[in-house]
């Protein structure tokens, strides 16, 4: 199998970080041929972004999610996802949350970093703080970190979060977990994770690189 990934993006991040942790022989490579945002690549894959997961057997799957599921389900031998209904709802809320609340609100940061376009700052900062927030009390909510086992979950939130406290910083807010002691102990938890860490060092060049040539 071969995973279509850029170091760049979170949602091939979070997938690159399981196929390392369960130890995969996955092939991890830049969608080159055809291109990313090309008519060929979203002729071949019907939905025009990555990851993609291409099968031995033929076809394709797309949605990190998705992906990340197919992969548990497929390679069991070294689990990152809970046994218990209730454990895997968690693990849907972390994922959820991390896509469904917190990814829209870095958007605008990066469309002006992208097209260069003015932003209302702290507006945008406002905005996820407040997603932030809501961030912390779900923690809370569920069993303790340090009880269990890192999963599937809290790799993707940790694929987004990355963005959510480096994106700020180019905006001249140093610390946008200092006000979530929650988050934050989990921020340093996911991130004694060698998998994880790897994952986070890559996004960081990745952003470093990009704002460079920006410039």
């Amino acid at each position: 199998m071969q995973l279509l990934s850029s170091n760049f993006s979170p949602y091939s991040t979070r997938v690159r970080i399981q196929i390392r942790k369960k130890d995969l022989p996955i092939d991890i490579i830049a969608p080159t041929e055809p291109p990313l945002r090309t008519a060929e690549f979203a002729a071949k894959y019907p939905l025009a972004k990555i990851p993609v997961l291409i099968l031995d057997e033929g076809g394709s799957i797309s949605e990190s999610w998705a992906i990340m599921e197919y992969l548990e389900a497929r390679f069991p031998e070294i689990s990152l996802r809970p046994k218990d209904p209730l454990g895997i709802a968690h693990i849907n809320m972390l994922a959820r949350y991390a896509d469904m609340h917190l990814s829209p609100v870095l958007f605008p940061m990066f469309v002006s970093l992208l097209m260069g376009g003015v932003i209302d700052v702290d507006k945008e900062l406002a905005a996820i703080n407040k997603e932030l927030a809501k961030g912390e009390k779900l923690l809370n909510s569920l069993p303790a970190f340090s009880e269990r086992k890192l999963n599937i979950g809290d790799i993707a939130l940790a694929t987004n979060l990355l963005f959510a406290i480096e994106t700020p910083k180019l905006f001249g807010c140093a610390n946008i977990l200092q006000n979530y002691p929650g988050l934050a102990s989990w921020w340093h938890w996911v991130n004694e994770d060698v998998c994880v860490k790897q994952g986070m060092e890559e996004m960081r060049t990745a952003l470093a690189i990009f704002m460079a040539n920006k410039k």
